[in-house]
């Protein structure tokens, strides 16, 4: 890979780039971008990444634009989207108060926390599940005690077991998902993480309830970490691209004080400085937000393999193949990255072949079984079938 390159990744395709801009730009640049995607789309086919933001365009475009058919569904799905937030904000309140009576500090993630503090209204920005990010230390008693409440594990894996090996866990109560982090990305998995997260935070008030919320800086970093990538772990590619992370960092710019300087140091903390790049030059191009440029300058010329693998991983390519949805595992890579997280990347670039696959066939067994969600390796078979029986578009050439 030649860092220097000037090739954006993670942009958005052509048709979802007028949606942005009908959501994001000057009034009539807005309005003309509005027109120009009605042009393009029949609106009972367009994705999930678009449909997501037709309540922020209704919110932009219902004094801009005239009345027409696409518009009354967007407002139609503005208001779903108020009352599916309402439904989940009321729930989100609850877990807040459960953990605050057991002295259990709770930071809002994505949605739960941009929708309700940088978007105009928070039913602008669709929330699917709550995000809550939970102290390191207090993980397995914030589950435990969530437990008692009803919030009831996806996963049959021990808590203990995905403490050690994920970033969180997803937690189901009625129709209500949480997902519970200890970790605030999945890219660094390590007990003291998210400490210089947690030294920076906000405190904030939610529903009359104090928690704590990322700083802007943090808020951008994170956003654009988690969503400006084509794959969403060791092995599954994007179908879309996904644009939610541009709007939300575009939004945190607008209305946050941003540290550029933080934002630098945290991505060399974390490895992300070359996704950070094609993700800061695609809001910088793409959008038109004040990115500086020697920042980019700088990140153009970081030669760290540790950054290199991190920007493969998020952002490699998927190649064809006759099953497109079916996972393509790439270990390796995954264990390096681990590596890299534990042990620091001088000390790893150090390492001979032999030192570096001495770990190797535990943490694919490790991460297998918590994938597939079984204890044991000879079960794994079964489990693998039962994946396939219930998602048989896995197969699907």
């Amino acid at each position: 890979m030649t860092t220097g390159r000037t090739e954006v990744r993670c942009r958005p395709t052509a048709t979802q780039q007028l949606l942005l801009e009908a959501c994001l730009a000057a009034d009539a640049d807005a309005r003309a971008a509005w027109d120009a995607w009605r042009e393009r789309v029949e609106i009972d086919r367009i994705d999930e990444e678009s449909f997501r933001h037709l309540p922020l365009a209704f919110h932009r475009l219902k004094a801009l634009a005239p009345p027409d058919p696409v518009l009354e569904i967007a407002r139609g799905i503005y208001r779903r989207a108020w009352y599916q937030n309402q439904l989940l904000l009321h729930e989100l309140a609850d877990v807040l108060d459960v953990l605050a009576e057991h002295s259990i500090d709770a930071l809002l993630l994505k949605g739960a926390s941009i929708a309700t503090r940088y978007y105009p209204t928070p039913a602008t920005r669709p929330m699917g599940d709550l995000d809550v990010l939970v102290r390191h230390q207090e993980a397995s008693r914030a589950v435990a005690i969530l437990a008692q409440r009803g919030w009831v594990p996806v996963k049959n894996t021990s808590v203990d077991t995905l403490v050690r090996l994920a970033h969180g866990v997803s937690l189901r109560r009625g129709a209500t998902n949480l997902d519970l982090h200890w970790n605030a990305l999945w890219s660094k998995r390590t007990a003291d993480a998210d400490r210089q997260f947690w030294d920076a935070a906000q405190a904030i008030v939610h529903q009359g309830r104090p928690a704590w919320a990322l700083s802007p800086s943090d808020e951008i970093l994170h956003a654009c970490m988690h969503g400006a990538r084509k794959s969403q772990n060791a092995y599954s590619w994007q179908p879309v691209p996904l644009i939610r992370w541009a709007t939300d960092a575009a939004l945190v710019l607008r209305h946050g004080a941003v540290d550029w300087s933080r934002i630098d140091a945290m991505a060399g903390r974390y490895h992300a400085r070359l996704q950070l790049l094609d993700a800061f030059r695609y809001l910088k191009g793409g959008l038109g937000l004040p990115i500086p440029g020697d920042l980019l300058a700088t990140w153009a010329d970081v030669r760290s393999g540790a950054d290199r693998l991190h920007y493969e991983l998020a952002l490699a390519r998927c190649a064809p193949c006759v099953f497109p949805a079916l996972p393509r595992f790439r270990f390796w890579s995954s264990h390096r990255m681990k590596l890299y997280i534990e042990h620091g990347a001088e000390r790893v670039d150090a390492m001979s072949i032999a030192e570096r696959a001495a770990g190797f066939p535990a943490y694919v067994a490790a991460f297998v079984k918590v994938d597939l969600d079984t204890e044991r390796l000879r079960a794994l078979p079964g489990q693998l079938a039962r994946k396939v029986i219930r998602r048989p578009w896995l197969l699907r050439p």
